[in-house]
């Protein structure tokens, strides 16, 4: 077994259980923990013996298995063949390696009822990493505040609002590839500062005062010549991350704390093209 694995932690969990992994997954990545997660590796992966390089993961590629344990995860294929890999290495080592953490009460072929776990219907996914954290040895207390994740929807249209004076006002929009980070902050309670600066965002434009989303029907031709725009509610925002990919968000609503709100806030609605191109035209509005 190498004395310097790759990986502090391989995360093994069933699909059914994403969600709450990958929050999991963003955190840690964002502790400085070096994290197997499959959604990180897609390059990698592509075109390998997935049995046979999986098998090397969890056996001896990882200092620990995070084990992603549910209903799910029991009656699965390969969470079963990557378990597996792991109680053989847990085995030979007779050493702690697998690290249980439960979405319920499902017995777990191999797992003895006295292993230590974490019961994930206590703890969110936040916590699971400076758990994590504490279990490696690296002191929570010296990460700095801003390296937690900011705030996310994943999917590729939808609906958000978030506080805006928080985690430097970055606000992330689709995944993997797709994902787009935005940041805001202050300017009036009618229009917002939106910037590319630092974000992974190529550019930034703003459609004509006026136009509705069945208008936008080739968004390259705007112009992305500025890192700053400042928007109005109602007006669409044009985004374009550094793969190229185009998004699209309309402002909602703003809230300033200076001008007698509780706290600044933004609502808006967004659409991201997985396609590729630059058309948003025949996109609908989220319910």
């Amino acid at each position: 077994m190498s004395n310097s694995p790759e990986y502090d932690m391989a995360l093994s969990f069933a699909g059914e259980d994403r969600s709450y992994v990958d929050m999991v997954a963003e955190n840690l990545k964002s502790l400085g923990v070096r994290v197997f997660y499959d959604e990180y590796e897609k390059a990698d992966l592509w075109g390998k013996d997935l049995y046979v390089h999986l098998t090397q993961i969890y056996r001896t590629k990882a200092r620990y298995t995070l084990m992603f344990c549910s209903k799910h995860y029991a009656n699965k294929l390969w969470p079963n063949h990557e378990r597996k890999a792991a109680q053989s290495r847990a085995f030979e080592e007779s050493a702690e390696y697998i690290l249980p953490a439960k979405f319920d009460d499902t017995e777990i072929p191999g797992m003895l009822h006295t292993t230590g776990y974490i019961d994930l219907r206590k703890h969110s996914p936040m916590e699971v990493a400076f758990l994590v954290c504490e279990k490696l040895g690296i002191e929570t207390r010296k990460i700095k505040a801003n390296r937690v994740p900011s705030p996310k929807c994943p999917g590729e249209a939808g609906k958000a609002e978030f506080d805006y004076s928080s985690h430097d006002g970055n606000f992330r929009i689709g995944d993997g590839l797709f994902e787009i980070e935005t940041r805001w902050s202050k300017s009036s309670d009618r229009s917002i500062q939106c910037s590319s600066n630092g974000s992974g965002v190529r550019g930034i434009a703003v459609a004509p005062k006026g136009a509705r989303l069945t208008d936008l029907t080739n968004v390259a031709d705007l112009d992305f010549t500025s890192q700053n725009r400042r928007p109005e509610i109602g007006r669409f925002v044009v985004f374009q991350n550094d793969r190229g990919i185009y998004g699209v968000i309309q402002i909602l609503e703003i809230d300033d704390d200076s001008r007698g709100k509780p706290k600044d806030r933004l609502k808006f609605e967004y659409w991201i093209l997985r396609d590729g191109t630059a058309d948003f035209s025949t996109l609908s509005p989220n319910p």
